[in-house]
């Protein structure tokens, strides 16, 4: 029987204009088809693209290999931060980011992407402005002696009537859109999580997953080494104390890492 060949590596670049997708799927199905080895090292350079096709990739990485190491040299976003999380151990430097799960859908005006989190957090950002503003104007009015439950109606109605345009332009489909995309956000982040990294804890998971969807200020917001390991809680290690990055992966990956798309698979020989 042929023994198994220890570690491979797959270079994932994809900074193409729709990004991850079934094509990306499908080339990294034909590259690991015949895959002999163990361990997998996957490079990582991707601002992302669809939750479906990363998540796709990872479980069929998921069957091949016994463990999977990923490898952000430089940043992993939104989807491919999903396929970091679907491994066992994530290198990191001082300059690679990954980033928040609050997927982007378009903009039911402009065709423009934006966070699903702003899209959600509209009627509430809208509740605390009329809140203020019916507490300033109710200030107002009773300082020149208006009765309470004058100023009270009179400051209402002074909050309503400078919302109700805002609010208007509000649709309730992208309310309940932006609503379902967090929602995949944080089920797809849970299952990157628990196939691998955190097998087996579903509160850690779960706290993690929830983190990355709700607690960061926008999309592209750079979660860089500290945040990841401490305030995630994710396995993440020094890409400096990986040996193979220094003898054979920086090497391979510098020659593409300028590329917007590039998939290469091979093995790692032994005595490297």
């Amino acid at each position: 029987m042929t023994k198994k060949i220890k570690n491979a590596y797959l270079i994932f670049i994809d900074d193409t204009k729709n990004g991850i997708d079934d094509t990306t799927l499908e080339d990294v199905e034909k590259k690991i088809a015949d895959s002999e080895a163990e361990n997998l090292f996957l490079i990582i350079q991707s601002t992302g693209g669809s939750p479906f096709s990363a998540v796709a990739i990872m479980n069929f990485l998921n069957t091949h290999f016994s463990k999977i190491f990923a490898v952000v040299p430089r940043y992993a976003k939104s989807a491919a931060t999903l396929m970091s999380l679907g491994t066992d151990e994530i290198y990191m430097c001082e300059k690679s980011a990954l980033g928040p799960l609050d997927l982007p859908i378009e903009h039911h005006r402009d065709g423009s992407r934006i966070s699903a989190l702003d899209v959600k957090n509209t009627a509430p950002s809208m509740a605390a402005l009329v809140d203020s503003i019916a507490r300033d104007r109710y200030k107002f009015f009773r300082e020149r002696d208006v009765s309470k439950l004058d100023s009270s109606k009179l400051a209402l109605e002074n909050a309503t009537e400078f919302l109700k345009p805002i609010m208007q332009q509000v649709d309730p489909y992208h309310l309940q859109k932006a609503e379902r995309e967090l929602r995949i956000g944080f089920w797809y982040g849970m299952d990157m999580l628990l196939s691998r990294m955190m097998k087996g804890d579903f509160e850690k998971a779960k706290n993690t997953s929830e983190r990355l969807v709700n607690d960061f200020p926008a999309h592209e917001y750079s979660i860089f080494t500290k945040d990841a390991e401490n305030l995630l809680g994710l396995t993440v290690k020094k890409l400096t104390d990986l040996s193979l990055w220094k003898t054979v992966l920086n090497a391979k990956y510098t020659k593409v890492s300028k590329r917007s798309y590039y998939i290469e698979y091979g093995m790692i020989d032994s005595k490297e």
